[in-house]
């Protein structure tokens, strides 16, 4: 009875204190969206700092636990990372050649950070995205460049330090074979796509899962805390730059829990071995997956429409087809992760934490992307260098043990993985070049154009271009200086440039920029006539608009051309192409042309 008293004053308390304490939560989930940055900070500092109290503290290292390195710094080895340094300066002044912010998608920089406008934390309720960092990291850039060069900066440097990891990362392969492994990754398509378009946050997913692992590794040799904190961060960062980046973080996590609690020599589990210092890091990282699949629920909610997903779908027959067409190299690792794990369930193999849980997260990722039933050249550039590192140390754990007719089977398939990627790689890049390079030399003679008459409003007809790819330009001939025509809400010059083609549908804005679109059967005299280099248009469509009364202000042939005999070849190589994956390429695949209409 003596109780009561104190069991009303605590109930009385509660009350009074309960609005003060919904308040702050009902501020956080109407909220949750525009705090994500406080809301990320906060719970990576304490993931930190629970990672620091869990692991026991290490003051130094254990001998003999980081591999010694210095015998293979020979001759050879030299010459090969000389070898890797001229070739890595030779990509990455091939990467700048012809760039400009005419690629697709780089409306993002033209109507923003280019002319001071930060872009937006990107999480998209009704398209189902939750990707937080993408593109945040040129909200500061922009405060430093405006330059192409200057954009790209970031990427370089991240190239460098990422060939820098993996020089080192596989300590069992000799320099030479750790640098043909870097050279292999360098031509693979998806990386060659994420480090060479600046949209594309795969690239960021790439650099900091070299890091987790790098960080991890480290961790497993020294049992340094901070090696701890370290992957935990680049968890963090990882995971909120695409979505598919926790499939990533839980694969490599469990995948790692479950291998250590594995009898290898024994049938049945021990999980005594989740009390290891390894395992409370592990589960520590499964936690963040698990934290982002949650805010991911939070952000969506109360729709949970995945658009996006749904604008990219694809039939399962198609998905396997395509990424069979695209990457065969990610169809020769799972094989070899699927042999893998037979072997170590039949306990015929030792499970290699690292390796294999590298080679489970790769597996998760890919399962992941044919579930969804999404395929692009980029989405699986995690996923391949897994492959690449993975089945290189499997290669020389297993080469001894090779006869012939094994190792000429292997030295085949690497032979086709080597032409596809270069083949796709080339032709991608040759493509990405000449679309930038067509539009921005386009972009330029209608600024000229503009400037040499601002009395009259002039009209630029696009008799194929799609909605999107209106926009996308008149982003950029908008950060030249030529006043295109925009929304009402918007400010506009009288003198504005009008958009008008056949593919619009009705007036009004051309996809989600401010600038207006109208529709229109054909040109009037006056017009500018734009044909795209990546228009779909057959010839004779296209050479309707080329009549001899008309004149041609610009004309674009793709450098270098392409010899008739292998243009079969080529257009099989279709399936890495952005806009003509599906389709078989147009007669007139990379021309362009702006024709002043009499």
């Amino acid at each position: 009875m003596d109780n009561i008293p104190l069991i009303c004053v605590l109930h009385g308390l509660l009350l009074h204190l309960r609005p003060h304490l919904l308040h702050p939560l009902r501020v956080l989930w109407s909220e949750r969206i525009h705090l994500f940055w406080p809301i990320w900070i906060t719970t990576t500092s304490i993931a930190s700092l629970l990672v620091i109290l869990v692991l026991p503290k290490k003051n130094s290292i254990r001998p003999n636990s980081i591999p010694s390195t210095r015998h293979d710094w020979s001759h050879g080895a030299i010459l090969a990372v000389t070898v890797l340094a001229l070739l890595l300066a030779c990509y990455i002044v091939g990467s700048l050649v012809w760039e400009d912010f005419t690629y697709y998608d780089n409306s993002h920089f033209t109507n923003g950070t280019l002319i001071g406008r930060n872009i937006t934390v990107q999480i998209l309720p009704g398209y189902g995205r939750c990707f937080p960092f993408g593109h945040q990291e040129f909200n500061l850039i922009r405060h430093f460049t405006t330059s192409v060069v200057g954009y790209h900066a970031l990427r370089i440097v991240q190239l460098v330090l990422l060939c820098g990891i993996l020089l080192i990362f596989d300590e069992e392969l000799s320099v030479q074979a750790r640098v043909a492994l870097i050279l292999l990754a360098l031509i693979t398509p998806s990386i060659v796509i994420s480090f060479s378009g600046l949209i594309y946050p795969d690239w960021n997913v790439l650099f900091c899962w070299i890091c987790l692992l790098w960080s991890v590794k480290r961790f497993e040799q020294t049992q340094f805390r901070a090696w701890a904190v370290a992957a935990v961060i680049s968890s963090q960062i990882m995971l909120y730059y695409k979505e598919t980046a926790f499939l990533l973080l839980l694969g490599f996590a469990c995948g790692r829990l479950l291998l250590r609690s594995w009898k290898g020599e024994q049938a049945g589990w021990n999980f005594s071995r989740l009390g290891d210092p390894e395992s409370r890091l592990d589960i520590g990282l499964a936690l963040l997956g698990v934290g982002f699949l949650l805010y991911y629920l939070v952000a969506m909610f109360p729709s949970y429409t995945m658009n996006y997903a749904k604008e990219f779908h694809l039939t399962l027959p198609v998905v396997l087809a395509d990424y069979l067409k695209l990457d065969l190299l990610v169809w020769i690792f799972t094989a070899a992760v699927l042999a893998r794990i037979l072997q170590i369930l039949r306990h015929k193999a030792a499970p290699s934490l690292l390796w294999d849980g590298m080679a489970l997260a790769g597996i998760a990722c890919f399962v992941g992307y044919l579930i969804l039933r999404m395929e692009s050249g980029y989405f699986l550039a995690p996923v391949d260098l897994i492959a690449i590192l993975y089945l290189g140390h499997l290669a020389r754990l297993s080469l001894r043990n090779m006869g012939l007719g094994i190792r000429l089977g292997a030295l085949a398939l690497l032979t086709i993985v080597v032409l596809q990627d270069f083949s796709l790689s080339a032709f991608r890049m040759y493509e990405r070049k000449n679309v930038i390079h067509a539009k921005a030399e386009m972009g330029r003679l209608i600024k000229a154009y503009y400037e040499s008459d601002r009395q009259d409003p002039k009209r630029l007809f696009f008799p194929f271009a799609s909605p999107f790819h209106v926009m996308e330009f008149a982003s950029y001939i908008s950060y030249l200086g030529v006043p295109v025509e925009e929304t009402p809400t918007s400010s506009v010059s009288g003198s504005s440039v009008l958009l008008v083609g056949k593919a619009l549908p009705t007036d009004g804005r051309c996809g989600y920029r401010a600038f207006l679109c109208h529709p229109g059967s054909g040109p009037d005299a006056g017009d500018l006539v734009v044909l795209f280099p990546d228009d779909v248009a057959r010839r004779d469509e296209w050479d309707s608009y080329l009549p001899e009364s008309n004149s041609v202000l610009f004309s674009y042939n793709p450098y270098p051309s392409i010899p008739r005999w292998l243009l079969p070849y080529v257009s099989r190589l279709s399936v890495i192409s952005p806009e003509f994956a599906h389709d078989q390429l147009p007669n007139r695949w990379l021309h362009a042309a702006v024709i002043g209409w009499k």
